[in-house]
Protein backbone atom coordinates (compact mmCIF):
# COMPACT_ATOMS: atom_id res chain seq x y z
CA UNK A 1 0.00 0.00 0.00
CA UNK A 2 1.74 3.19 -1.15
CA UNK A 3 0.75 6.01 1.16
CA UNK A 4 1.39 9.73 1.14
CA UNK A 5 4.30 10.93 3.22
CA UNK A 6 3.58 13.23 6.12
CA UNK A 7 3.39 16.75 4.81
CA UNK A 8 1.98 15.65 1.46
CA UNK A 9 -1.75 15.30 1.18
CA UNK A 10 -3.59 12.46 -0.47
CA UNK A 11 -6.13 13.17 -3.16
CA UNK A 12 -7.83 16.33 -1.98
CA UNK A 13 -11.47 16.86 -2.71
CA UNK A 14 -14.06 19.56 -2.02
CA UNK A 15 -14.06 18.84 1.73
CA UNK A 16 -10.35 19.74 1.98
CA UNK A 17 -10.87 23.01 0.14
CA UNK A 18 -14.03 23.84 2.08
CA UNK A 19 -12.29 23.42 5.45
CA UNK A 20 -9.01 25.12 4.60
CA UNK A 21 -9.07 26.82 1.19
CA UNK A 22 -5.68 28.54 1.57
CA UNK A 23 -3.88 25.75 3.39
CA UNK A 24 -4.04 27.59 6.71
CA UNK A 25 -4.31 25.57 9.91
CA UNK A 26 -7.76 26.61 11.05
CA UNK A 27 -7.87 23.79 13.61
CA UNK A 28 -4.81 25.25 15.34
CA UNK A 29 -6.92 28.20 16.47
CA UNK A 30 -9.77 26.10 17.85
CA UNK A 31 -7.95 23.19 19.48
CA UNK A 32 -5.45 23.00 22.38
CA UNK A 33 -1.81 22.29 21.56
CA UNK A 34 -1.87 18.79 23.09
CA UNK A 35 -4.79 17.82 20.83
CA UNK A 36 -2.92 19.15 17.78
CA UNK A 37 -0.15 16.61 18.45
CA UNK A 38 -2.55 13.69 18.17
CA UNK A 39 -2.54 12.23 14.68
CA UNK A 40 -3.89 8.80 13.76
CA UNK A 41 -4.81 8.15 17.39
CA UNK A 42 -7.06 11.17 17.29
CA UNK A 43 -8.96 9.87 14.25
CA UNK A 44 -9.01 6.42 15.82
CA UNK A 45 -10.60 7.73 19.04
CA UNK A 46 -13.45 9.38 17.20
CA UNK A 47 -13.92 6.30 15.03
CA UNK A 48 -13.96 3.90 17.95
CA UNK A 49 -15.68 6.16 20.49
CA UNK A 50 -19.06 6.25 18.80
CA UNK A 51 -22.53 5.08 19.66
CA UNK A 52 -21.29 1.80 21.13
CA UNK A 53 -19.16 3.39 23.83
CA UNK A 54 -21.68 6.15 24.41
CA UNK A 55 -24.60 3.81 24.94
CA UNK A 56 -22.68 1.15 26.88
CA UNK A 57 -21.26 3.66 29.35
CA UNK A 58 -24.45 5.71 29.56
CA UNK A 59 -26.48 2.57 30.20
CA UNK A 60 -23.96 1.53 32.87
CA UNK A 61 -24.28 4.89 34.61
CA UNK A 62 -28.06 5.03 34.24
CA UNK A 63 -28.59 1.50 35.58
CA UNK A 64 -25.84 1.19 38.18
CA UNK A 65 -24.78 4.72 39.05
CA UNK A 66 -21.01 4.93 39.60
CA UNK A 67 -20.58 1.23 40.47
CA UNK A 68 -19.16 0.17 37.07
CA UNK A 69 -16.70 3.03 36.45
CA UNK A 70 -13.86 0.66 37.37
CA UNK A 71 -14.56 -1.42 34.25
CA UNK A 72 -13.13 1.40 32.13
CA UNK A 73 -9.59 0.88 33.50
CA UNK A 74 -9.05 -2.71 32.28
CA UNK A 75 -11.00 -2.07 29.08
CA UNK A 76 -8.74 0.86 28.12
CA UNK A 77 -5.59 -1.07 29.09
CA UNK A 78 -6.66 -4.06 27.00
CA UNK A 79 -7.50 -1.79 24.09
CA UNK A 80 -4.21 0.12 24.29
CA UNK A 81 -2.08 -3.03 24.41
CA UNK A 82 -3.94 -4.74 21.56
CA UNK A 83 -3.90 -1.71 19.27
CA UNK A 84 -0.29 -0.83 20.11
CA UNK A 85 0.90 -4.36 19.30
CA UNK A 86 -0.93 -4.30 15.96
CA UNK A 87 0.61 -0.92 15.09
CA UNK A 88 4.07 -2.17 16.08
CA UNK A 89 3.73 -5.10 13.69
CA UNK A 90 2.88 -2.77 10.79
CA UNK A 91 5.78 -0.37 11.48
CA UNK A 92 8.42 -3.07 12.09
CA UNK A 93 7.53 -5.41 9.23
CA UNK A 94 6.22 -2.71 6.86
CA UNK A 95 3.36 -5.07 6.06
CA UNK A 96 -0.29 -4.22 6.49
CA UNK A 97 -2.05 -5.83 9.45
CA UNK A 98 -4.20 -7.94 7.14
CA UNK A 99 -1.13 -9.15 5.27
CA UNK A 100 0.16 -10.39 8.61
CA UNK A 101 -3.09 -12.20 9.36
CA UNK A 102 -2.94 -13.78 5.91
CA UNK A 103 0.38 -15.40 6.88
CA UNK A 104 -1.48 -17.59 9.37
CA UNK A 105 -4.01 -18.75 6.79
CA UNK A 106 -6.47 -17.45 4.24
CA UNK A 107 -9.29 -18.82 6.39
CA UNK A 108 -8.53 -16.00 8.83
CA UNK A 109 -8.91 -13.46 6.01
CA UNK A 110 -12.28 -14.84 4.96
CA UNK A 111 -13.59 -14.86 8.55
CA UNK A 112 -12.41 -11.28 9.02
CA UNK A 113 -13.88 -10.17 5.70
CA UNK A 114 -17.31 -11.51 6.59
CA UNK A 115 -17.06 -10.14 10.14
CA UNK A 116 -16.01 -6.65 9.07
CA UNK A 117 -18.78 -6.39 6.48
CA UNK A 118 -21.49 -7.70 8.82
CA UNK A 119 -20.38 -5.83 11.94
CA UNK A 120 -19.58 -2.71 9.93
CA UNK A 121 -23.11 -2.82 8.57
CA UNK A 122 -24.60 -2.98 12.08
CA UNK A 123 -22.16 -0.41 13.46
CA UNK A 124 -23.19 2.01 10.75
CA UNK A 125 -26.85 1.13 11.29
CA UNK A 126 -27.08 2.14 14.91
CA UNK A 127 -24.70 5.09 14.49
CA UNK A 128 -26.88 6.52 11.72
CA UNK A 129 -29.96 6.11 13.91
CA UNK A 130 -28.28 7.69 16.94
CA UNK A 131 -27.06 10.66 14.88
CA UNK A 132 -30.59 11.45 13.70
CA UNK A 133 -32.05 10.91 17.17
CA UNK A 134 -29.64 13.41 18.70
CA UNK A 135 -30.68 16.19 16.31
CA UNK A 136 -34.36 15.28 16.69
CA UNK A 137 -33.97 15.66 20.45
CA UNK A 138 -32.39 19.09 20.00
CA UNK A 139 -34.87 20.22 17.34
CA UNK A 140 -38.08 18.28 18.08
CA UNK A 141 -40.70 18.11 15.36
CA UNK A 142 -44.22 16.74 15.12
CA UNK A 143 -43.41 15.32 11.71
CA UNK A 144 -43.33 11.52 12.06
CA UNK A 145 -40.30 10.95 9.87
CA UNK A 146 -38.25 13.86 11.17
CA UNK A 147 -35.64 11.73 12.93
CA UNK A 148 -35.32 9.42 9.91
CA UNK A 149 -34.76 12.37 7.59
CA UNK A 150 -32.04 13.74 9.88
CA UNK A 151 -30.38 10.32 9.89
CA UNK A 152 -30.54 10.11 6.10
CA UNK A 153 -29.13 13.62 5.73
CA UNK A 154 -26.09 12.94 7.89
CA UNK A 155 -25.49 9.53 6.33
CA UNK A 156 -25.28 11.21 2.91
CA UNK A 157 -23.11 14.03 4.28
CA UNK A 158 -20.67 11.58 5.88
CA UNK A 159 -20.49 9.64 2.62
CA UNK A 160 -19.73 12.79 0.60
CA UNK A 161 -17.04 13.91 3.04
CA UNK A 162 -15.24 10.56 3.03
CA UNK A 163 -15.73 9.70 -0.64
CA UNK A 164 -14.10 12.91 -1.89
CA UNK A 165 -12.24 14.23 1.15
CA UNK A 166 -8.63 13.29 1.93
CA UNK A 167 -7.39 11.85 5.22
CA UNK A 168 -5.74 15.08 6.34
CA UNK A 169 -8.94 17.04 5.77
CA UNK A 170 -10.89 14.53 7.84
CA UNK A 171 -8.27 14.68 10.60
CA UNK A 172 -8.59 18.46 10.80
CA UNK A 173 -12.38 18.27 10.89
CA UNK A 174 -12.36 15.70 13.68
CA UNK A 175 -9.96 17.74 15.82
CA UNK A 176 -12.59 20.42 16.19
CA UNK A 177 -15.17 17.76 17.01
CA UNK A 178 -12.98 16.30 19.77
CA UNK A 179 -12.48 19.69 21.41
CA UNK A 180 -16.23 20.40 21.34
CA UNK A 181 -17.09 16.90 22.60
CA UNK A 182 -14.70 16.97 25.55
CA UNK A 183 -15.74 20.48 26.49
CA UNK A 184 -19.40 19.55 26.33
CA UNK A 185 -19.02 16.40 28.44
CA UNK A 186 -16.96 18.17 31.10
CA UNK A 187 -19.60 20.90 31.30
CA UNK A 188 -22.39 18.31 31.51
CA UNK A 189 -20.65 16.57 34.40
CA UNK A 190 -20.08 19.84 36.25
CA UNK A 191 -23.75 20.72 35.87
CA UNK A 192 -24.76 17.23 37.06
CA UNK A 193 -22.97 17.75 40.42
CA UNK A 194 -21.92 14.14 41.04
CA UNK A 195 -20.83 12.87 44.46
CA UNK A 196 -16.97 12.85 44.31
CA UNK A 197 -16.64 10.23 47.06
CA UNK A 198 -18.98 7.80 45.29
CA UNK A 199 -17.28 8.43 41.96
CA UNK A 200 -13.89 7.54 43.47
CA UNK A 201 -15.38 4.47 45.13
CA UNK A 202 -16.85 3.26 41.84
CA UNK A 203 -13.57 3.91 40.03
CA UNK A 204 -11.17 2.35 42.55
CA UNK A 205 -13.16 -0.47 44.18
CA UNK A 206 -14.32 -3.16 41.71
CA UNK A 207 -17.80 -4.52 42.37
CA UNK A 208 -20.48 -6.43 40.48
CA UNK A 209 -23.89 -5.20 41.66
CA UNK A 210 -27.00 -7.28 41.20
CA UNK A 211 -29.05 -6.90 38.03
CA UNK A 212 -31.10 -3.72 37.95
CA UNK A 213 -33.59 -2.58 35.34
CA UNK A 214 -33.76 -3.79 31.75
CA UNK A 215 -30.06 -4.52 31.19
CA UNK A 216 -28.27 -7.05 33.41
CA UNK A 217 -24.85 -6.35 34.92
CA UNK A 218 -23.03 -9.00 32.91
CA UNK A 219 -24.68 -7.78 29.69
CA UNK A 220 -23.46 -4.22 30.40
CA UNK A 221 -19.94 -5.34 31.32
CA UNK A 222 -19.77 -7.52 28.22
CA UNK A 223 -20.88 -4.61 26.05
CA UNK A 224 -18.23 -2.32 27.59
CA UNK A 225 -15.52 -4.93 26.99
CA UNK A 226 -16.81 -5.47 23.47
CA UNK A 227 -16.90 -1.78 22.56
CA UNK A 228 -13.57 -0.85 24.13
CA UNK A 229 -11.31 -3.91 24.12
CA UNK A 230 -12.73 -6.14 21.40
CA UNK A 231 -14.24 -3.73 18.90
CA UNK A 232 -13.51 -4.42 15.24
CA UNK A 233 -12.71 -0.70 15.01
CA UNK A 234 -9.41 -1.50 16.75
CA UNK A 235 -8.17 -2.74 13.37
CA UNK A 236 -8.51 0.76 11.91
CA UNK A 237 -5.60 2.33 13.81
CA UNK A 238 -3.00 0.29 11.93
CA UNK A 239 -4.41 1.76 8.71
CA UNK A 240 -4.65 5.32 9.99
CA UNK A 241 -0.92 5.35 10.83
CA UNK A 242 -0.25 4.31 7.23
CA UNK A 243 -2.48 7.10 5.98
CA UNK A 244 -0.49 9.50 8.15
CA UNK A 245 2.74 8.36 6.50
CA UNK A 246 4.19 6.43 9.47
CA UNK A 247 5.54 3.38 7.71
CA UNK A 248 8.65 2.03 9.46
CA UNK A 249 10.20 1.41 12.88
CA UNK A 250 11.57 4.96 13.09
CA UNK A 251 8.00 6.08 13.96
CA UNK A 252 7.54 3.60 16.84
CA UNK A 253 8.07 6.13 19.63
CA UNK A 254 5.89 8.74 17.94
CA UNK A 255 3.19 6.13 17.43
CA UNK A 256 3.23 5.02 21.08
CA UNK A 257 2.91 8.59 22.33
CA UNK A 258 0.10 9.20 19.87
CA UNK A 259 -1.79 6.09 21.00
CA UNK A 260 -1.17 6.83 24.70
CA UNK A 261 -2.80 10.24 24.28
CA UNK A 262 -5.74 8.60 22.54
CA UNK A 263 -6.07 6.14 25.45
CA UNK A 264 -6.37 9.06 27.88
CA UNK A 265 -9.10 10.53 25.67
CA UNK A 266 -10.94 7.20 25.59
CA UNK A 267 -10.78 6.87 29.35
CA UNK A 268 -11.89 10.47 29.88
CA UNK A 269 -14.88 10.27 27.56
CA UNK A 270 -16.07 6.91 28.91
CA UNK A 271 -15.67 8.07 32.50
CA UNK A 272 -17.47 11.36 31.90
CA UNK A 273 -20.38 9.51 30.28
CA UNK A 274 -20.79 7.12 33.21
CA UNK A 275 -20.52 9.91 35.77
CA UNK A 276 -23.00 12.15 33.95
CA UNK A 277 -25.55 9.36 33.48
CA UNK A 278 -24.99 8.13 37.04
CA UNK A 279 -25.63 11.58 38.50
CA UNK A 280 -28.60 12.56 36.33
CA UNK A 281 -30.37 9.41 35.07
CA UNK A 282 -29.72 6.76 37.73
CA UNK A 283 -31.60 8.56 40.55
CA UNK A 284 -34.70 8.63 38.33
CA UNK A 285 -34.71 4.84 37.81
CA UNK A 286 -35.27 5.15 34.03
CA UNK A 287 -34.19 2.57 31.43
CA UNK A 288 -32.65 4.14 28.33
CA UNK A 289 -34.33 3.29 25.02
CA UNK A 290 -32.81 5.81 22.61
CA UNK A 291 -30.78 9.01 22.37
CA UNK A 292 -33.89 11.10 22.96
CA UNK A 293 -34.07 9.71 26.49
CA UNK A 294 -30.60 10.96 27.31
CA UNK A 295 -31.11 14.43 25.90
CA UNK A 296 -34.64 14.72 27.31
CA UNK A 297 -33.53 13.78 30.81
CA UNK A 298 -30.61 16.20 30.74
CA UNK A 299 -33.02 18.87 29.51
CA UNK A 300 -35.50 18.22 32.32
CA UNK A 301 -32.83 18.20 35.02
CA UNK A 302 -30.42 20.84 33.74
CA UNK A 303 -32.65 22.95 31.50
CA UNK A 304 -31.95 24.17 27.97
CA UNK A 305 -28.22 24.48 28.62
CA UNK A 306 -27.95 20.83 29.60
CA UNK A 307 -30.00 19.76 26.60
CA UNK A 308 -27.86 21.71 24.12
CA UNK A 309 -24.53 20.68 25.62
CA UNK A 310 -25.30 16.98 25.88
CA UNK A 311 -27.27 16.87 22.63
CA UNK A 312 -24.45 18.42 20.60
CA UNK A 313 -21.93 16.12 22.26
CA UNK A 314 -24.10 13.12 21.41
CA UNK A 315 -24.45 14.21 17.80
CA UNK A 316 -20.75 15.02 17.44
CA UNK A 317 -19.66 11.67 18.80
CA UNK A 318 -21.89 9.72 16.43
CA UNK A 319 -21.27 11.81 13.31
CA UNK A 320 -17.50 11.67 13.87
CA UNK A 321 -17.74 7.91 14.23
CA UNK A 322 -19.65 7.71 10.93
CA UNK A 323 -16.83 9.47 9.14
CA UNK A 324 -14.07 7.39 10.72
CA UNK A 325 -15.80 4.06 10.09
CA UNK A 326 -16.49 4.82 6.45
CA UNK A 327 -12.77 5.43 5.89
CA UNK A 328 -11.31 2.83 8.25
CA UNK A 329 -13.58 -0.10 7.42
CA UNK A 330 -13.26 0.55 3.70
CA UNK A 331 -9.45 0.46 3.94
CA UNK A 332 -9.66 -2.82 5.88
CA UNK A 333 -12.07 -4.42 3.42
CA UNK A 334 -9.95 -3.37 0.44
CA UNK A 335 -6.90 -4.98 2.07
CA UNK A 336 -8.86 -8.12 2.96
CA UNK A 337 -10.04 -8.51 -0.63
CA UNK A 338 -6.48 -7.91 -1.84
CA UNK A 339 -5.05 -10.77 0.23
CA UNK A 340 -8.02 -13.15 0.06
CA UNK A 341 -6.57 -14.76 -3.05
CA UNK A 342 -2.84 -13.95 -2.80
CA UNK A 343 0.20 -15.38 -1.10
CA UNK A 344 1.07 -12.76 1.55
CA UNK A 345 4.75 -13.71 1.60
CA UNK A 346 5.30 -13.18 -2.13
CA UNK A 347 3.67 -9.75 -2.20
CA UNK A 348 6.34 -8.09 -0.05
CA UNK A 349 5.63 -5.03 2.07
CA UNK A 350 3.05 -2.29 1.76
CA UNK A 351 3.16 -1.34 -1.91
CA UNK A 352 -0.38 -0.57 -2.92
CA UNK A 353 -2.66 2.23 -1.82
CA UNK A 354 -5.90 0.64 -0.60
CA UNK A 355 -7.78 3.69 -1.87
CA UNK A 356 -6.93 2.68 -5.42
CA UNK A 357 -8.17 -0.89 -4.95
CA UNK A 358 -11.44 -1.63 -6.70
CA UNK A 359 -13.12 -2.73 -3.43
CA UNK A 360 -12.55 0.55 -1.57
CA UNK A 361 -15.28 2.71 -3.17
CA UNK A 362 -17.95 -0.03 -3.34
CA UNK A 363 -17.37 -0.74 0.35
CA UNK A 364 -17.95 2.92 1.21
CA UNK A 365 -21.20 2.87 -0.75
CA UNK A 366 -22.29 -0.37 0.92
CA UNK A 367 -21.54 0.84 4.45
CA UNK A 368 -23.16 4.23 3.94
CA UNK A 369 -26.42 3.12 2.34
CA UNK A 370 -27.11 -0.55 3.12
CA UNK A 371 -28.15 0.16 6.76
CA UNK A 372 -30.76 2.78 5.81
CA UNK A 373 -33.61 0.25 5.93
CA UNK A 374 -33.39 0.56 9.72
CA UNK A 375 -35.08 3.95 9.36
CA UNK A 376 -38.25 2.19 8.22
CA UNK A 377 -38.45 -0.36 11.03
CA UNK A 378 -39.01 0.05 14.75
CA UNK A 379 -36.03 -0.97 16.90
CA UNK A 380 -34.60 0.34 20.15
CA UNK A 381 -31.20 1.87 19.27
CA UNK A 382 -29.88 1.26 22.79
CA UNK A 383 -30.75 -2.45 22.68
CA UNK A 384 -29.27 -2.77 19.17
CA UNK A 385 -26.01 -1.12 20.25
CA UNK A 386 -25.62 -3.28 23.36
CA UNK A 387 -26.49 -6.51 21.56
CA UNK A 388 -24.09 -5.96 18.64
CA UNK A 389 -21.18 -4.91 20.85
CA UNK A 390 -21.75 -7.77 23.27
CA UNK A 391 -21.47 -10.21 20.34
CA UNK A 392 -18.19 -8.60 19.20
CA UNK A 393 -16.43 -10.17 22.20
CA UNK A 394 -16.43 -13.52 20.36
CA UNK A 395 -13.92 -12.12 17.84
CA UNK A 396 -11.26 -11.52 20.51
CA UNK A 397 -10.36 -15.24 20.81
CA UNK A 398 -9.76 -15.26 17.03
CA UNK A 399 -7.90 -11.97 16.53
CA UNK A 400 -5.68 -12.07 19.62
CA UNK A 401 -3.99 -15.50 19.22
CA UNK A 402 -3.06 -14.69 15.63
CA UNK A 403 -1.64 -11.34 16.73
CA UNK A 404 0.35 -13.10 19.46
CA UNK A 405 1.84 -15.52 16.94
CA UNK A 406 2.87 -12.75 14.58
CA UNK A 407 4.33 -10.33 17.13
CA UNK A 408 6.31 -13.02 18.99
CA UNK A 409 8.04 -14.20 15.81
CA UNK A 410 11.75 -13.39 15.96
CA UNK A 411 11.96 -13.73 12.18
CA UNK A 412 9.31 -11.06 11.63
CA UNK A 413 9.82 -8.75 14.62
CA UNK A 414 13.48 -9.18 15.60
CA UNK A 415 14.31 -7.11 18.69
CA UNK A 416 10.77 -5.70 18.70
CA UNK A 417 9.15 -8.95 19.76
CA UNK A 418 6.56 -8.67 22.50
CA UNK A 419 7.63 -8.25 26.09
CA UNK A 420 6.35 -10.97 28.43
CA UNK A 421 4.04 -8.45 30.13
CA UNK A 422 2.38 -7.61 26.81
CA UNK A 423 1.76 -11.29 26.18
CA UNK A 424 0.23 -11.70 29.64
CA UNK A 425 -2.19 -8.81 29.03
CA UNK A 426 -3.30 -10.28 25.70
CA UNK A 427 -3.75 -13.77 27.17
CA UNK A 428 -5.80 -12.34 30.06
CA UNK A 429 -7.94 -10.46 27.53
CA UNK A 430 -8.59 -13.74 25.70
CA UNK A 431 -9.49 -15.49 28.93
CA UNK A 432 -11.91 -12.77 30.02
CA UNK A 433 -13.61 -12.62 26.62
CA UNK A 434 -14.03 -16.40 26.46
CA UNK A 435 -15.42 -16.51 30.00
CA UNK A 436 -17.88 -13.69 29.40
CA UNK A 437 -18.91 -15.12 26.04
CA UNK A 438 -19.57 -18.60 27.40
CA UNK A 439 -21.47 -17.20 30.38
CA UNK A 440 -23.64 -15.11 28.11
CA UNK A 441 -24.34 -18.07 25.82
CA UNK A 442 -25.31 -20.16 28.87
CA UNK A 443 -27.72 -17.45 30.02
CA UNK A 444 -29.30 -17.30 26.57
CA UNK A 445 -29.65 -21.10 26.54
CA UNK A 446 -31.44 -21.02 29.88
CA UNK A 447 -33.80 -18.28 28.68
CA UNK A 448 -34.67 -19.96 25.38
CA UNK A 449 -34.73 -23.59 26.49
Amino acid sequence: MILAKEGKSLKEGPLRRAIDPRGSKLSDFWTPRWIQRVGPGFVYVLTAMGAGDLVSNSAAGAGYGYALIWTIFPAVIFRFVWVNVSAKYVLVTQESLIQGYARVGRWVIWILLISVLVLGHFYMMYTIVMTGNAIEALLPSRFRWSSALWSLTFAILAFVMTYWGGYRAIEKFLRVGMAVMLGGLVTAVVLARPDPAKVLQGALIPSIPGDQGQYGTLFIVMAIVGTMAGSITNLTYAYFIQEKGWRDASHLRQQRVDLLMSAFCLFGIAGLLQVAAGAVVHPLGIDLEDANDLVRIFSEVQGVVGMIIFGLGLWGMNFSSLIGMLVGFSLIVADLVRFAGKNPVSTGGIREDARTHWAYRPCQIFLAFSPLYVLLIGVSPVWLVLAVNALVVVLIPLLTPVLLILTNSERLMGQHRNHWFTNVILVVLMGISITIGLTQLLNLWKQWF
